[in-house]
């Protein structure tokens, strides 16, 4: 169903190129390795301000807490359901003399890293459109994943949940006030509410939660499950798109305590196994490459124990044009752990409300490969035309936005439909079947480099 309604309820909607997190920057992955082996010996120390402990048997004893509290550090924060304390130390022998407690596994330094970067973008002016939800006209992601037709059938998301882990979420605007549960939204990132700050701009999370569950109001956009719940878990600086890794760890333990049907992770980190981080900037940083592997350790209990809890995690693949598939010196974070379904993003090719645009060519940004990605959803693209873009909530008003960002809500949104139609509770691996098997084979049947496997279908993931 292609309906163009063609009137605006702003005057402006704003542009913006959203990328993701720690990324590489070339798309010859064997390359940058070498570069970075080669220059590794000078590149800075990664900044940090506290550490992260890591337990041997995954749970946080009194034994461990209190060795902690006489051994030179302030605990900050807790996960005991995974055995990962935040702990402040100005020792400077604090890691060699924390590991002798033999319960510690990992002392790591808790780096706080950009997930997502600052805002890029301009404001435009597009043409008007139409009644009804004032800017439906632009939603061509809805067409492409056929949305309106499991509307039509009566599936809303009404009795599912989707916590969405990001940089907060505006409880005032009137697209997302609805289907937002304020009494359970909470951060985890120091100093910063999760209520994002007054005024008009792009946020991320805001973003990213129209297109989830925008509420059917005639007054902006829809979301693909507009009767879903909503929940802000803010883990990353609304401001710099910034946050520890111990946030986005406690977001995910927070989120499946409190019974979320799904988490939406539209952030990412791209790890090199060699000791290096590299920020969203291209700015490498030297660590020692051990902690690489228990930075993954640690976010994968956090993964594990969410889905262990019945909750479908869904995180976006990057958007640093990458093949993933035979090179073993990175892995993507969230998106390349266990239990994680990860979404590349699709673009149209210079759409300008033409319904007879193809909908799904990989977006040129979009990481790829079949060793990372699991299923393909509307990112956008921002090389042809804005129109091209995704158009969803932000602070007060409404945006354009491109990335994988903006794909992993589409999936998000249709794992919500579907959990709905189960009763409101589902096991994450049947959630997951669900959406392969009903996706559309864009790319060819089996898996494919691009679409995993294939475009998400909302109509066919709730009516097959």
């Amino acid at each position: 169903m292609k309906i163009m309604k063609r009137k605006f309820y702003l005057a402006k909607l704003v542009f913006s190129i959203c990328t993701l997190g720690l990324i590489v920057t070339s798309c010859e992955k064997e390359q940058v390795s070498e570069t970075l082996d080669a220059n590794a010996m000078q590149l800075e120390e990664a900044p940090f301000k506290n550490y992260m402990i890591i337990t041997t048997e995954g749970e946080m004893t009194k034994n461990v807490e209190n060795y902690l509290k006489t051994g030179g550090g302030e605990i900050l924060s807790t996960i005991p359901e995974i055995g990962i304390a935040v702990v402040s130390s100005k020792d400077a022998n604090f890691i060699q003399n924390t590991l002798k407690n033999k319960e510690i596994v990992s002392v790591i330094p808790d780096y706080e890293i950009k997930w997502i970067p600052s805002d890029v973008g301009e404001e435009v002016t597009p043409p008007s459109i139409g009644n009804a939800e004032p800017y439906y006209g632009y939603l061509w992601g809805m067409d492409a994943i056929d949305a309106p037709q499991a509307w039509n059938a009566g599936f809303t998301g009404k009795g599912a949940s989707v916590f969405v882990l990001d940089s907060g979420i505006d409880a005032e605007h009137p697209d997302l006030a609805p289907n937002l549960n304020t009494e359970l939204s909470a951060s985890f990132y120091p100093g910063e509410h999760w209520n994002i700050r007054p005024g008009t701009y792009f946020n991320h999370g805001s973003h990213v939660s129209g297109t989830i569950a925008a509420a059917q109001n005639e007054i902006g956009v829809i979301g693909v499950a507009y009767e879903a719940e909503l929940v802000a878990v803010k883990v990353l600086s609304e401001y710099t798109g910034s946050g520890a890794f111990s946030n986005i760890n406690a977001g995910i333990v927070y989120a499946a305590n409190q019974g979320a049907d799904v988490i939406n992770m539209s952030l990412g980190a791209t790890l090199n196994k060699n000791g290096t981080l590299i920020d969203a900037d291209g700015v490498p940083f030297r660590i020692p490459a051990k902690y690489i592997q228990e930075i993954i350790i640690a976010q994968q209990r956090a993964i594990d124990y969410a889905f262990k809890k019945g909750t479908t995690i869904i995180a976006s693949a990057g958007n640093d044009y990458t093949n993933y598939d035979g090179n073993t010196s990175f892995i993507k974070l969230p998106g390349g752990l266990n239990n994680v379904i990860s979404i590349s993003a699709t673009a149209p090719e210079g759409w300008n409300f033409n319904p007879t645009s193809n909908y799904d060519v990989p977006a040129s940004y979009t990481t790829y490969g079949k060793s990372l990605v699991d299923l393909a959803a509307p990112g956008g693209d921002f090389d042809v035309s804005t129109y091209d873009m995704i158009v969803s909530t932000g602070s007060t008003g409404y945006y354009f936005a491109a990335g994988t960002s903006m794909a992993a809500p589409h999936v998000s949104g249709i794992a919500a439909l579907i959990i709905a139609k189960n009763g409101g509770q589902m096991d994450p691996l049947s959630v997951a079947q669900q959406l392969s098997n009903t996706a559309d084979k864009i790319g060819g049947e089996g898996q494919s480099v691009y679409f995993g496997k294939g475009r998400v279908n909302a109509f066919r993931a709730v009516t097959e």
